[in-house]
């Protein structure tokens, strides 16, 4: 059957070749000078790019025989054309046939196919995903994205594809595949398989990391305001294990996604022996880099502990100091205190016991008696910003007010401003210790 439509399509061929070449040309004939092919397709339509391959394919035959040759020429020849279009066209666009050709011929001519699919034309279109390139502890979240807003578009592709056209035409489609995963995720992208049975497709998406800046290193940064620092840097081995999978996700992706990614971290960080036996509510965020810091916020829902260095810099400035806080919540909102100061410069302590009591989320109220030098101080703070706040105290006893501006530098250490109704001011630098 080959061999017969082989020689068929010879034999319309080759005598119109030979008669377009032969004949000779005329001054006054007018000659073809562009044509406009238009293709319309029977049945279920394909995706728009096979059928704008259709159609470039259709206008690059009909304007290689028709363009340049004199109108008058081609008139006695209509028929043969259509023979020619429809043998070149089904050769080339494979799973669909030419079931009609009409040619309009002038200066401008114009060329109408109508194209039927042959054989089975896929109906139905699964998507399935091929993870492996994934992290174990990833895969639920790249494949929940991926079939979210990837599947729908790759589905789209692949309707109305006739069987026997998917050699060329998944070629044509992959690119437009690609796109549709690496829109949906970030710094990935995807390699196709295509499996058509009848009227049936699946296509599976091969992800795989697409960009090279990923996360390399993994760092821990903790933050409380109820457990000192040096208690908590002891577990930051832990944490980074528990962000192990991380390592090698492209950055652009877990930008894209770090409150998921943290998710995925909190779990196991709820589950960890300190925090359940402590009772401490710890929360990960993601500073996402090549470098990614997980930043956790742990607070103890039992007692609230700190130790703290302050240097005071300026005229009339109180000594150096080492303040160590132990508090126990009587109720959520409500703090009492044991505060000890020891002052290295004279060896002289401090002691004084007090509440505190959150008002609101960023406002608190608070009261505490010196033993020692028998005074009482009252105070407000005001958080203002995330690492700023204003506070104001009150000494009963000497009538003095104090007010400070404290600005939180990093999770180490704070500086305030410090000035007081007597006219006295200075800085102060607080030390998270």
């Amino acid at each position: 059957m080959r061999q017969r439509a082989g020689s068929a399509c010879l034999s319309v061929l080759v005598p119109l070749a030979i008669l377009l070449m032969t004949a000779p040309p005329a001054a006054a004939q007018v000659a073809v000078q562009r044509v406009t092919a238009q293709v319309t397709i029977d049945g279920p339509a394909p995706h728009a790019a096979v059928q704008e391959r259709l159609v470039a394919t259709v206008h690059s035959v009909v304007e290689r025989l028709l363009v340049g040759r004199a109108v008058d020429q081609l008139m006695p020849l209509t028929s043969q054309l259509g023979e020619t279009i429809t043998g070149v066209v089904d050769r080339v666009a494979t799973g669909y046939a030419v079931a009609a050709v009409s040619i309009r011929l002038a200066a401008e001519a114009e060329v109408a196919v109508r194209l039927r699919p042959v054989g089975a034309v896929v109906r139905d279109v699964a998507v399935a995903t091929d993870l492996r390139a994934v992290h174990a502890r990833l895969q639920p979240l790249v494949g929940g994205l991926l079939q979210e807003r990837a599947a729908p578009t790759l589905r789209s592709l692949y309707l109305g594809l006739p069987e026997a056209a998917r050699p060329w035409a998944e070629a044509v489609l992959e690119g437009h595949a690609q796109r549709a995963v690496e829109e949906a995720l970030a710094g990935y992208s995807g390699a196709f398989q295509l499996r058509i049975l009848e009227e049936s497709a699946l296509v599976t998406a091969v992800v795989v990391p697409r960009d090279t800046r990923v996360i390399r290193n993994i760092g821990v940064r903790f933050r409380s305001s109820s457990i000192p620092t040096m208690l908590l840097d002891q577990h930051g081995p832990a944490v980074v294990s528990m962000a192990e999978f991380l390592r090698g996700v492209p950055v652009t992706f877990a930008q894209a996604h770090a409150p998921a990614l943290a998710d995925l971290i909190r779990p196991e960080l709820g589950a960890y022996p300190p925090v359940r036996q402590y009772r401490i509510l710890a929360a990960p965020s993601l500073d996402v880099g090549e470098t990614t810091y997980v930043n956790v916020v742990a607070e103890s829902q039992l007692y609230r502990l700190r130790a703290e260095a302050h240097l005071n810099v300026g005229l009339r400035a109180p000594a150096p100091s080492l303040v160590g806080h132990l508090g126990f919540l009587l109720r959520p909102q409500t703090e009492g205190f044991a505060e000890i100061r020891l002052v290295p410069q004279t060896l002289s302590m401090e002691w004084s016991l007090g509440a505190e009591h959150a008002v609101a989320p960023s406002v608190r109220l608070g009261a505490a008696y010196d033993l020692v030098a028998q005074e009482v101080r009252a105070w407000t703070e005001v958080q203002v910003g995330f690492d700023t706040a204003i506070r104001g105290t009150w000494n009963t006893s000497t009538q003095a007010f104090e007010g400070a501006f404290i600005y939180r530098i990093n999770e180490f250490l704070s500086g305030a401003l410090v000035a007081t109704s007597q006219g006295e001011w200075w800085l102060r630098l607080i030390s998270n210790l």
